[in-house]
């Protein structure tokens, strides 16, 4: 993946023949690169860090694509370093690639399918079978095979076929091409592209073992059952009924002859493109070959009545009930909610019904002829009957108990009453709850609605919480699914139905307001899981509200209020559907050798490229590095350099300054004064130095005439003024960088600084060393120096009469001011280790700095 002599075609510093301004020029640029590097590379981590602990949903390819961006940059980082130091650190390619090779194996893991026959039989699966058949058709085999409760006959089509399917026909790379970019959130697109998708899968042949298989079996049903037998074919995708529900998503085809089991079967598959499935996978974390399509065939129940049962109220978990909703006919109206059901909570110790409301049921839903569903109207003299006895209940609320102490957990189930009276189980999943209650106040869901708040109109009373929660907005009222793409963010959908349709809404209402619908269908499902307040079979939502009025939902209390009821809306924060999806998972963990910071301490000894963990050590590596190689950027200077200027200012030293680009002013040819230098930080530094109040000449703490002041001028004794500082000071600069090493005496100093516009740049490095005096009186100097440095906000560290401080992150003018503080530090400490002579010395010295009396007199 990577080219360690990559670094040989970029750095030109190995060229020997290069001239050595260029050579300084050239390190200046790599710095400058590196520099620039590090900033993308930190914005390029606060960004991943941001999508992965966001709110909003994101996608595995997003991620990859920052990740694979990111290590190019952190590549060229560690290129800029060696090619700065002189390939001083090639360990850190190694730590590079080590890293990036570990996170895009991660990042572009595929889901393993396990190679099986294209078939199983009902009688041969179980939960086991799961990632086989996935988890609805796995699921049924649990219950009839170990809960041993009466299902219809069937067989799964295996995930492995469905693979087969989709990998023969390049399915997945066909559709990526336009859905990858696709914004979930654009209705109008989403549909569009959702039904090119759909199209590819119903277009495309079956591999022909698949579709041998397919008719087998569905020759073995009709000859059991007779040619006037009928199938469902249901959607068993291997993520349906696992942290997510996918309640509604996919498509069942129902009614289906033996001899259509082939077109049934694709256009489950093609399901997985469903605008609704799209969006919800795209909002939990699911990539598309996490969705790999697994289905479930069974014979079809001639139901007299069917639904759903909860074997826990998601809105009160605290209540030991069981609820159960009911229709005339076939299911679908249940399930997806579309239609008036009746309601049964059932007390789970005694399977008697503590509550029962009755619905006029007008409609039904039932066989149609040769093939497909019918809607037709309910006799009248059942419209307004139970659809269960007490003993259908009690027999349907008794297999709930045993299935939720098989499962241990509570279940979504579907059931059917056949024309012969029997009950029959066609679904159990793991019923996705709610948040629990956390104080007396929670909502019985039949309970008389809360006090209402006063000053504001009641425009809508009753209803079941689907969802709990409050939320305002204007009001949008759907008369027709050609609105949906009209719907705007923020709004409060008011509906006259639920539907498995709106779900590719839940990105942008705030809550949904139905007129029918029941809390155990798949929207009042899919609602609790996106934390979107809903209230369901109001009766007349559509009717009473207005369109576009601002209105205020409370789905706890199931109260709608005309205007914004500020003092009751809830400011919880919201949460990332995706949690705990594959996608969350895999973003998380990748996220760990990408953002973490193990280096944190530069002075220990394990700061090394070996010990680089993450991309984040790469970096934090590179750039203290790269600062301590500018740093040592003028170590090879001397005096005799044609190209160094000379820097005229009034102070007793001899000052060199390598132009490194934008330094000074464009006319500077062999000398230039302090009105020529256009660098920032070697501008703030002299600032400083030549401050009026600060003494270059003399002695500094002590009486002009006592015997320090011999000492002290012997010291500086020389044939003029501005060599009484020793030998040549050099500074390597430009406009936002600074090197001055300077020889002041016996001592030594050096400021390496950054101060741009980006204040992740801008940093200071000082180092100051030596003295004429003793070891004692060194060390004491250098005490007084790291003093003044902390006052000034300089992180120090103090080593004999050596003495380093660091200060990092500030913006220009703050760094400006620092080094003028430092430069004034420079000229009135140089003689100090001839004064010091104990450590109570040095707090009168530091105070007095800073009241600005740099030559120290006293009185």
């Amino acid at each position: 993946m990577f080219n360690l002599f990559h670094l040989f075609r970029k750095s030109g510093l190995l060229d020997g023949a290069a001239p050595e301004k260029d050579i300084f020029k050239k390190k200046y640029q790599y710095f400058q690169s590196l520099l620039a590097g590090n900033n993308m590379a930190l914005e390029l981590i606060t960004d991943i860090e941001g999508i992965c602990y966001g709110e909003k949903p994101f996608t595995l390819e997003y991620i990859l694509d920052r990740t694979e961006l990111l290590l190019k940059v952190v590549y060229d980082i560690a290129e800029d370093l060696n090619a700065l130091s002189d390939g001083r650190y090639p360990e850190l390619f190694d730590a590079v690639e080590r890293i990036g090779i570990s996170l895009l194996q991660e990042l572009v893991r595929k889901k393993e399918i396990e190679p099986t026959a294209p078939t199983m039989s009902m009688e041969s699966l179980s939960l086991e079978n799961a990632s086989e058949t996935g988890g609805k058709a796995a699921s049924l085999g649990e219950v009839k095979n170990r809960v041993h409760l009466p299902t219809p006959r069937g067989f799964a089509v295996t995930a492995y076929a469905c693979y087969q399917f989709l990998r023969q026909n390049r399915i997945f790379q066909r559709a990526g091409r336009f859905l990858r970019g696709l914004n979930i959130d654009d209705t109008e697109k989403l549909l569009e592209l959702s039904e090119q998708a759909r199209k590819l899968v119903l277009e495309a042949p079956l591999p022909p073992e698949v579709e041998a298989a397919l008719r087998l079996e569905a020759d073995k049903l009709a000859r059991e059952y007779g040619p006037g037998v009928r199938l469902a074919m249901r959607s068993s995708a291997l993520s349906e009924d696992s942290e997510s529900s996918f309640a509604g998503q996919h498509s069942s085809v129902l009614n289906v002859r033996p001899e259509d089991i082939v077109t049934a079967y694709k256009e489950v598959v093609a399901s997985v493109f469903n605008p609704r499935a799209v969006y919800y996978r795209r909002s939990k974390g699911y990539p598309c070959d996490h969705v790999v399509m697994s289905a479930l065939c069974l014979t079809m129940v001639d139901a007299a009545a069917s639904g759903v049962m909860y074997t826990r109220d998601p809105n009160d978990t605290r209540k030991n009930v069981i609820l159960i909703n009911a229709v005339w006919g076939l299911g679908i109206g249940a399930v997806d909610g579309s239609s008036a059901t009746d309601y049964y909570e059932v007390e789970k110790k005694t399977l008697h019904p503590t509550a029962m409301r009755v619905a006029d049921k007008q409609t039904r839903v039932v066989r149609g002829g040769e093939s497909g569903l019918t809607t037709e109207t309910v006799p009248a003299d059942i419209r307004n009957e139970r659809c269960l006895t007490d003993e259908h209940i009690a027999t349907l609320a008794g297999y709930g108990l045993r299935l939720e102490r098989h499962y241990g957990r509570p279940l979504d189930i579907e059931w059917a009453l056949d024309g012969e009276g029997r009950l029959i189980i066609l679904q159990a999943r793991p019923l996705n709850l709610d948040l629990l209650c956390e104080d007396e106040t929670c909502p019985d869901e039949h309970a008389t609605p809360s006090e209402e708040v006063p000053g504001f109109p009641v425009l809508l009373r009753g209803g079941c919480t689907a969802a709990r929660g409050k939320a305002a907005g204007p009001a949008f009222v759907v008369t027709s699914d050609h609105t949906l793409v009209n719907v705007p963010e923020g709004s409060i959908l008011i509906a006259p139905q639920t539907s498995p349709r709106y779900v590719s809404l839940l990105g942008r209402v705030r809550a949904i307001v139905t007129d029918v619908g029941s809390v155990t269908g798949h929207m009042a499902s899919v609602a609790r899981e996106f934390g979107i307040p809903t209230l369901v079979g109001t009766g007349s939502g559509t009717t009473t509200i207005p369109h576009g009025a601002e209105i205020t939902v409370d789905a706890t209390s199931r109260l709608v209020y005309g205007g914004r009821v500020e003092q009751i809306l809830e400011r919880k924060k919201p949460v990332n559907p995706m949690k705990g999806s594959p996608t969350y998972k895999t973003a998380r963990s990748a996220l760990k050798k990408i953002a973490i910071l193990n280096l944190v301490d530069a002075e220990r000894e394990d700061f090394s490229p070996e010990n680089c963990r993450t991309l984040h050590d790469v970096i934090r590596f590179s750039h203290e590095l790269s600062m301590r190689e500018m740093f040592r950027i003028n170590e090879n200077l001397s005096v005799d350099k044609s190209f160094a200027l000379r820097v005229k200012a009034p102070l007793p030293m001899r000052i060199y300054a390598v132009d490194l680009g934008g330094g000074f002013a464009p006319n500077c040819s062999q000398e230039c004064t302090l009105a020529d230098i256009v660098s920032v930080p070697f501008r703030a530094l002299l600032q400083g130095m030549t401050h009026p109040n600060v003494r270059w000449v003399g002695a500094v703490g002590v009486d002009i005439k006592g015997f320090m002041n011999i000492v002290a001028e012997s010291a500086m004794a020389g044939p003029a003024q501005d060599e009484r500082m020793g030998g040549p000071n050099y500074a390597a600069v430009s406009k936002e960088y600074l090197n001055f090493n300077s020889r002041l005496g016996y001592h030594f100093a050096t400021v390496d600084t950054y101060c741009g516009l980006n204040v992740n740049d801008n940093y200071i490095t000082f180092s100051f060393k030596g003295g004429a005096a003793d070891i004692g009186r060194r060390s004491r100097r250098a005490m007084l120096i790291a003093a003044i440095l902390k006052r000034i906000g300089l992180r120090t560290r103090l080593k004999g009469d050596m003495v380093k401080g660091t200060i990092a992150k500030y913006v220009s003018p703050v760094m400006e001011e620092k080094l003028d503080l430092i430069g004034r530090l420079l000229g009135s400490v140089r003689l100090l280790d001839m004064v010091l002579a104990d450590d109570g010395q040095i707090e009168w010295y530091v105070e007095e700095f800073f009241k600005g009396n740099y030559s120290f007199e006293r009185g």
